[in-house]
């Protein structure tokens, strides 16, 4: 019996031990966030990776988006008065630069070409706006412009509009830019039309 009770005595006072020593350690290094808060600057790769994907997800939920594209479609309403009414500066001012563009005769439909600055394409005005183009631009419908925060497009990609988001969401706002016109994906004039602008002396291969 005696050896018992001392067997239970050394017992109980290892695990009072045990459990003082574990105390200290949690005492010293407290247990450490899974995911730490993301507005401090994690280190480890993995969390802040998590933080990141966190971050996004966040975003996303407070971003705007049918207040985007009513802005985007109102914006296109603007492209659509300003080339109707052939204010070229004005249009040629709602551009994003370098502007991808294809001349309406141009045969391949991935030949872009790059301009510059507002005066470069005031230059080749005609060749971007030609007639067949306005027409398209005057008739497509506003309200089927579509996109997301990365890019917005009429139809098939005929116009492209660039969306810049400024300010914290969702109370940023946007800022639009015609980024790309495809001129000649839009096939409006008769075909003996285009090929004879093709093989114009002064005609652009």
């Amino acid at each position: 019996m005696l050896r018992k009770n001392r067997y239970i005595t050394v017992v109980a006072i290892s695990v009072g031990i045990a459990m003082f020593i574990i105390g200290i350690i949690g005492a010293q290094f407290p247990p450490s966030e899974r995911i730490p808060p993301c507005w401090k600057d994690p280190t480890p790769a993995q969390l802040a990776t998590e933080c990141r994907e966190i971050e996004a997800q966040k975003a996303w939920e407070k971003f705007p988006w049918h207040r985007q594209q009513a802005e985007a479609q109102d914006f296109f309403r603007q492209f659509q008065t300003s080339v109707a009414a052939d204010r070229r500066d004005e249009v040629a001012g709602m551009m994003m630069y370098p502007l991808r563009v294809t001349f309406y005769t141009d045969r391949w439909n991935a030949q872009y070409r790059s301009l510059q600055s507002p005066s470069e394409l005031l230059d080749v005005y005609d060749k971007v706006f030609d007639e067949s183009v306005k027409d398209y631009v005057a008739n497509f419908d506003a309200n089927e412009v579509r996109g997301d925060y990365v890019v917005y497009q009429t139809s098939t990609g005929e116009i492209g509009i660039h969306p810049k988001t400024l300010g914290d969401c969702p109370a940023c706002t946007f800022e639009f830019k015609v980024e790309s016109i495809r001129s000649n994906w839009i096939f409006r004039t008769p075909g003996d039309a285009i090929f004879d602008e093709l093989f114009k002396t002064d005609a652009t291969p």
